[in-house]
């Protein structure tokens, strides 16, 4: 018997229970106007604090959103302060996360904002990182110059050759970072391939390694890494996200569980996106 995909959107994302496409959803999907004095267009909400009706209330939200307690059932983080949370990136999120098919999106200030909060929340001293080559220079830089003062591992290899690693080493392995298609030079990386090669050293030891992928390049409109079997798809929303020049952006985008983590890296960093700069709008043209 097969088991129907549970929908990861909200029911406005639904006409009479078909799920409508990316294209038609962007114009609305994630805002609600009667929140906004019925305005048609999400505005920018200029603020750094948000009341709350209670100081009780004010204290569970902040718990929540840091991280010092679960959420109970159908409970969402409340707008608390906006290093951690903005109705305007908010709504980038979940647009953004139709065109990959994510369960979560976080939005960064720039694309490398997005490498590096993903990449520390995920990896710690004594862990290897394998990565593709060529990289980004930001990426570039920050995987071979400071990862490595961390005590982190790092590892390149080409689209033809396998990285030699000794037993010891495979079992350090933590990310297999992809660049796909590369910059500037535009060579192609199996996604697939990969996602298999960290399967088979999760199983082999014990630890779940986990394959992210730069997806600038292309784009969430011709390539999905996740269905693919990576565990997180990365975007400088800078480039063809963007498309006008106009704002520096990043994106991370994956599970519900692996989003949360790298959101409260996120917060501690102070690395969200501006919102002076970022509308819904802005990433979803």
């Amino acid at each position: 018997m097969k088991i129907a995909k549970k929908p990861k959107f909200k029911p406005e994302a639904y006409i009479e229970g078909k799920l409508l496409k990316p294209e038609s959803l962007m114009m609305s999907y994630g805002y609600k106007p009667e929140l906004s004095e019925g305005a048609v267009k999400p505005p920018i909400f200029l603020t750094s604090t948000w009341a709350f009706k209670t100081a009780q209330k004010g204290k569970r939200s902040f718990e929540l959103t840091t991280g010092l307690r679960k959420s109970e059932v159908g409970e969402k983080p409340e707008l608390i302060y906006s290093r951690f949370n903005n109705p305007n990136p908010q709504i980038a999120e979940e647009r953004l996360s139709l065109w990959d098919d994510a369960a979560d999106c976080a939005m960064f200030s720039t694309g490398m904002a997005a490498i590096a909060s993903s990449l520390l929340t995920v990896v710690r001293p004594g862990d290897m990182v394998l990565f593709s080559e060529p990289l980004y220079g930001g990426t570039d830089k920050f995987v071979k110059s400071f990862l490595p003062n961390l005590g982190v591992k790092t590892r390149g290899f080409s689209f033809d050759q396998f990285p030699a690693l000794l037993p010891e080493e495979q079992k350090r392995v933590a990310v297999i970072y992809l660049e796909t298609p590369a910059n500037p030079t535009n060579v192609l990386f199996d996604i697939k391939y990969w996602s298999c090669t960290a399967d088979i050293l999760s199983k082999e030891h014990g630890k779940k390694v986990l394959v992210m992928v730069d997806n600038t390049f292309l784009g969430p409109l011709y390539q999905h890494p996740l269905p693919l079997g990576a565990d997180l798809v990365l975007y400088s929303a800078t480039k063809f996200i963007g498309g006008h020049s106009d704002l520096t952006a990043g994106a991370a985008l994956g599970s519900a569980e692996l989003i949360n983590r790298i959101k409260q890296t996120r917060s501690i960093l102070g690395t969200i996106s501006d919102i002076s700069s970022l509308t819904p709008d802005n990433v979803s043209n």
